[in-house]
């Protein structure tokens, strides 16, 4: 049975050990993308709401704790909140209702399970050794593909992690510099605009 205690994560506890992996992942997630945002620009920092929103980095409570988070600093930092987009929960929150679960108990009792001719010992023996082998191969394949997978896991997350930041930090560097650049052509322009100015007021005779 698993440790209740380990089922407890960031305040809640959780009914299964996966869910609570899944949140204490959650934890460390936040802690690297809060370390990549100090400092960044309130525009940068929406950018990188959005597409954690986008591609379900939080699923658990746990992460929409630090989504609420960011929304509350980003209207702190002066971005409108119908900017802010809602966190969105891909979850159904509510219990079946009593003569569901009712009904269900009824089918159940009229569903009668078949007789079945016994097994010998040795078929036990033949479907045991299979059952095993099947078993090993599943998990040989499922640990390739655990530390394989394009998924952020307990494995391979701080990887993922870090190549997905690192293609929005390109993304969002490349946005900073198309800005700066266009600033600079309009304080040229300006300048100019400014220099033609001053130049026809030297011209122009006194008392004309």
């Amino acid at each position: 049975m698993e440790d209740r205690k380990e089922l407890v994560v960031g305040g809640y506890r959780f009914d299964r050990l996966s869910d609570a992996s899944e949140a204490a992942l959650e934890i460390e997630k936040a802690t690297y993308f809060e370390q990549r945002i100090s400092g960044r620009s309130p525009e940068n920092m929406l950018a990188i709401y959005d597409k954690v929103l986008d591609e379900r980095i939080f699923v658990t409570p746990v992460g929409w704790e630090y989504l609420k988070f960011l929304q509350a600093r980003l209207k702190e930092e002066g971005i409108d909140a119908d900017r802010i987009r809602p966190i969105p929960l891909y979850h159904t929150f509510r219990f079946p209702k009593v003569d569901e679960q009712e009904n269900k108990g009824v089918a159940r009792e009229r569903i009668h399970p078949s007789t079945k001719k016994k097994m010998t010992a040795a078929d036990k023996m033949r479907i045991s050794v299979i059952t095993n082998v099947i078993l090993v191969l599943l998990v040989a394949v499922l640990f390739i593909i655990t530390l394989n997978g394009e998924n952020a896991n307990a494995l391979n997350y701080r990887k993922a992690i870090q190549n997905q930041y690192a293609a929005w930090e390109q993304e969002l560097t490349e946005r900073e510099k198309a800005v700066k650049e266009k600033e600079q052509e309009l304080q040229i322009e300006d300048d100019k605009e400014a220099a033609t100015t001053s130049e026809a007021a030297e011209d122009t005779p006194d008392g004309a």
